[in-house]
């Protein structure tokens, strides 16, 4: 009988339409309806529209306020003990009305406030999506999730070869890639989009996977501040602006992260470089001008000048080769940059520091950089790989497994660290090459600022070419060190000629 088929269906518990219902049956909609509203002993619905359907033994629905942790009835192991600060930002989150962006620092655990969010809406018999850039991000959450989450609920994938969908499951974490082009929107009414790293979803193209029929939204990020007007044109409008801000202050003060200290490590340029780069330099800025004065780039701020260089360049219209030299121009210094000897020589003076740290990771700004850093570093004896966007996920899974286990010292990446590859803990980083952006900075340190089981405290250093973009006395990373100056046990800078002539004190600065 269609009955016994629909009872059979219900015994879940879950409460679904009767359309998801005839779905999974293979029957018409029609009798579906009718049989359950003829059954009235035996099933029963809430008031939604469209109403779902439960057994009638099933216990009443309740819909708890938002905010709540853990659910009724859930098994210690599957229960959510959140950090102040999670159930802080949670609430805020919930009070207005389940909609805003939660910015925290890397490393202080913004994924458990998302699983706490999506434990809620499930509770309250909805759906939830989980956005993500990347493959490996997309496992993290799911292993988080089904670790974290009741039993009875379903979470599935969608991309890299997954194509589940929310008409069979109650939670799909989606990578934005294949969100973007598919149907993610919640088969019951309401729903719940999470957004991890919710900055990259401000281009023209990842918007489109911010579907606006979820009713909840929640966005997760270290910065949210991107180099284009993404945030106002789409971000905003669709998550409701920033809600809660977590920044190294309290994330230290509550001992969310590991205490750290920073180094500040300058080298010089030879002769020969030194003028190069002056060259590249005053080109530059001539081009610039003209940019500025013939082609209406705005001049600042620097996000909006690199933005408009970009669409020049790309471009077939006039000014196209002057933008085109402008970042010729700044690759070529950028590279001097990153391939001095003088780095080199500096990194292999901190060998010994890297040798002491438990785990270590060394940020570069290029493939071919970071290529040329791991023989230095293996060259002194470390145990070093290499990990890049060129590696097959598989090989860079594996080489993070390594690392975790011990089995190797340090790895060398340029930016697919950055975020969205859960780093096993380090307590030591070297930032060799780094942008202009303090998220950057923020995501690089926060590889590393994660609590250690021993309390061991987190060391950050920074190399860099005195008289250069890359000097903190000529304002460079201005805006990340102000934000970290008061709160680090330690920040210790050393010129080029001190860290010559006195090595010994820049190791003793930062080893343990």
């Amino acid at each position: 009988m269609l009955a016994d088929d629909i009872a059979l269906v219900l015994a879940d518990g879950q409460g679904i339409t009767a359309v998801e219902l005839a779905n999974r049956l293979g029957a018409p909609v029609g009798p579906v309806s009718f049989a359950l509203f003829a059954g009235h002993g035996r099933f029963r619905c809430d008031s939604g529209s469209p109403p779902r359907w439960w057994p009638a033994s099933s216990p009443p629905l309740q819909r708890p306020s938002r905010g709540v942790a853990v659910a009724p009835g859930t098994p210690p192991s599957s229960s959510l003990r959140l950090y102040p600060w999670q159930a802080d930002a949670l609430k805020t989150w919930g009070q207005q009305g389940g909609r805003g962006v939660i910015e925290a620092v890397t490393g202080t655990g913004k994924t458990m406030i998302g699983v706490a969010a999506a434990l809620d809406e499930l509770r309250c018999r909805e759906q939830v999506v989980v956005l993500v850039p990347t493959v490996e991000l997309q496992q993290q959450w799911v292993t988080q999730l089904e670790a974290r989450l009741p039993t009875s609920f379903r979470v599935g994938r969608m991309g890299a070869g997954s194509g589940d969908s929310l008409v069979t499951h109650d939670v799909l974490v989606a990578v934005v890639n294949s969100a973007r082009v598919a149907d993610v929107r919640p088969i019951r009414k309401g729903g719940l989009l999470v957004a991890d790293e919710c900055h990259r979803y401000g281009s023209d193209v990842n918007r489109l996977a911010l579907d606006a029929r979820f009713v909840h939204r929640l966005g997760l990020t270290a910065t949210y501040a991107r180099d284009d007007d993404g945030n106002m044109a789409w971000l905003d409008p669709y998550f409701g602006r920033t809600c809660f801000r977590l920044g190294y202050d309290r994330a230290v003060a509550d001992g969310i992260v590991a205490r750290f200290t920073v180094t500040l490590i300058g080298v010089r340029f030879s002769r020969a470089e030194r003028t190069k780069y002056d060259e590249l330099t005053e080109q530059m800025g001539v081009l610039r001008a003209r940019l500025v004065r013939e082609h209406g780039v705005p001049k600042e701020p620097f996000e909006s000048f690199m933005k408009a260089l970009t669409e020049l360049a790309n471009g077939g219209g006039p000014g196209g080769g002057l933008a085109r030299a402008y970042r010729q121009a700044m690759l070529e210094r950028r590279r001097l940059l990153a391939d001095t000897p003088a780095k080199d020589l500096a990194l292999r003076q901190l060998a010994p520091a890297v040798r002491t740290a438990n785990r270590g990771i060394v940020f570069t700004q290029s493939i071919a950089t970071t290529e040329r850093v791991c023989c230095v570093l293996a060259g002194c004896g470390l145990r070093a790989v290499v990990m890049h966007s060129e590696l097959p996920t598989r090989e860079r899974s594996e080489r993070l497994r390594r690392f975790a286990a011990g089995e190797l010292d340090v790895i060398v990446a340029p930016r697919v660290l950055d975020e969205g590859v859960d780093v096993p803990a380090a307590d030591l980083a070297v930032i060799v090459g780094a942008s202009r952006s303090r998220r950057q900075m923020v995501q690089r340190m926060g590889r590393v600022l994660r609590r250690k089981p021993d309390g061991r405290h987190a060391r950050f250093a920074v190399l860099f070419v005195e008289g250069t973009v890359e000097d903190p006395c000529l304002g460079a990373h201005e805006a990340f060190l102000d934000e970290i100056v008061d709160v680090a046990d330690q920040v210790s800078y050393f010129s080029a000629e001190v860290a010559a002539n006195r090595f010994g004190a820049v190791l003793e600065a930062v080893q343990p």
